[in-house]
This record gives structure tokens, sequence and C-alpha cells, in this order.
């Protein structure tokens, strides 16, 4: 790769904005409140004993409710891996039982920090209610974004050459020179000090913005095709530049669709919060004293 390349590549970015600390409120319920739902009663042998602990079972529509949250957080696990969710049930149930003899659950600390998770889960199951399920983004609702913003998934990009040498001396006179009909392909591949691209003539290839130091960048969309530059100092050394082809590239639609979506569906999950979250406190009778806080 050229020196006059900087390491890596840079992406445009979606502005995307998230208030009052919803986003946390809204993974919580995507994933404390979807672990806590009910098993359908429906569900065949859920009464069906799988394990024993101390007079403590663990039947099959438990198991089914555990094994239904790991997938939902791991994805899918292996028939031949359900006896390790079973063996982790019982471990469970036996610390579970240990904490019991050790009385913790009369600890207050404790009884203060279960308190908060049984707030926790309930607000994380009601935000999954509320908001969670009415969040729903349609492939024309995205269509409809990419269309109106195609500047957003455009990048503009330029085909260039350049010359490269240590010192401005050098670089005025080799610039004389090409500017007084010698070949610039030539004379890059006998003088230009940037191995990767002399042996080509100079040729860079297609750059895109924030490919190159900003130095080099500005010059290289400034000239036009078959336009020479001046002499230009980057942390590299000086360089003669060579204009060529400007375009325009646009990212196909279903290359960036997954990505819309979800910018998308976080905009309107933090609408329908803002919403609910409004009408409840309209509802809601509240006082606070923030001079007390001193």
């Amino acid at each position: 790769m050229s020196r006059a390349r900087r390491d890596g590549e840079s992406e445009r970015k979606m502005r995307q904005g998230m208030v009052m600390g919803a986003t946390l409120l809204l993974v919580l319920a995507g994933r404390i409140g979807l672990a806590a739902e009910a098993p359908s009663p429906a569900e065949p042998e859920a009464n069906r004993i799988l394990a024993r602990v101390n007079q403590v079972e663990i039947t099959y529509g438990e198991f089914k409710r555990r094994l239904d949250s790991l997938q939902q957080e791991r994805g899918p696990i292996p028939r031949e891996r359900y006896g390790e969710v079973l063996r982790g049930m019982v471990q469970e149930e036996i610390l579970l039982q240990g904490t019991k003899a050790e009385r913790l659950d009369q600890d207050a600390g404790v009884q203060a920090r279960l308190e908060q998770a049984r707030r926790q889960v309930l607000i994380s199951e009601l935000l999954r209610r509320k908001v969670i399920e009415a969040s729903r983004v349609t492939d024309e609702e995205a269509r409809k974004m990419y269309e109106d913003n195609k500047a957003v998934f455009s990048t503009d990009t330029v085909v260039a050459s350049h010359i490269l040498v240590k010192s401005q001396a050098e670089a005025e006179a080799i610039l004389q020179e090409v500017k007084g009909g010698k070949d610039f392909a030539e004379v890059a591949k006998a003088k230009s000090q940037d191995t990767g691209s002399a042996e080509k003539g100079g040729d860079l290839g297609t750059l895109r913005r924030g490919q190159t130091v900003p130095e080099f960048e500005e010059e290289a969309f400034r000239l036009k095709e078959g336009e020479l530059s001046g002499v230009v100092k980057t942390e590299y050394g000086y360089h003669i530049l060579k204009g060529g082809a400007h375009t325009t590239a646009t990212q196909p639609f279903e290359e960036v669709k997954d990505r819309i979506q979800k910018m998308l569906l976080q905009q309107k999950q933090q609408e329908i919060f803002m919403a609910f979250m409004a009408a409840l406190e309209k509802r809601a009778t509240s006082e606070v004293f923030e001079d007390r806080l001193k």
C-alpha cells in the first residue's frame, strides 16, 4: 500500500441519539423481560420431573424455560448439550439451598438487592410489552430512508497518481521535467521513492475520502483529470500529483438495509418510549426536592 495512504479506512457514520437512559432500559427489556416469560400452559409433559435436589424438583417445564432463555442469548443449543443445561440447573439449586442454610435471604443488604432486582424485572417487562413489541420497521420504511438519504450512503472517489521524493528542491526539479513534456509514469518509475506505486508509474488506484493524509486528499480531489499539482508536502515527504477520474459510489440498498433498520428501530423505540413515559408522568403525582440533595 502506498505510504501516502493512512493505515485503515474511515467509514461514514449515521447519527443516532438515545436520551434519558432509554437505551439501557430497552436493552434490559429485550433480555431480562424475554427470559422471564412464562411457559405456555399447553406445554406437553411440563410437570415431568427431570431432577430432584433435597426434595426440590426440577421439571421439564422449568428446564424448557431455561433452555429457551439461553438460546435467546447465545443461539441454538444442540440436543447433546441439554444434559449440561440440566446439570447447571441442579448446581444452581444446590447453591440456592446453600444460601438458605446461611440465612442470606434474611440479610438486610441482600433483601435490598433482591427488591431492586424485582423492580428491574417488572420495569423491563413493562417496557418489553409497551415499547419493544410496539416497535416494528417495515422494508418500505427502510427503503424510504435510503432513498431520502442517499448521500449518507455515497462515497466520493478519485483516481490519482503521484511521485514522492524527500526534498522540496528535488520535487520542484521533477515538476519542471514533467511540465516540460516528460512522461509522468516514466518519471515516477525512475525517481519516485514510494516503492508501492513507483513500479506502476505512480498509480495509487482509486482513493476514498478519509483514506489519505489531509494535505494529499485535498489536492487529489481538487485536481481535474490529467491536471498536475504543485509540490505538496506531507509527513511522508514531497509529492507531485496527477489527477484522475472522479466518481461517486453509492452502496446498494441491500448492503445497508440491516443498518438502516436497526437505526430506524432505535428511533421508533425512542419515540414510543418518550410518549409512553410522558403519559405515565402525566398521570402520576410526583414531587422532587433537589435542594435536599445538598
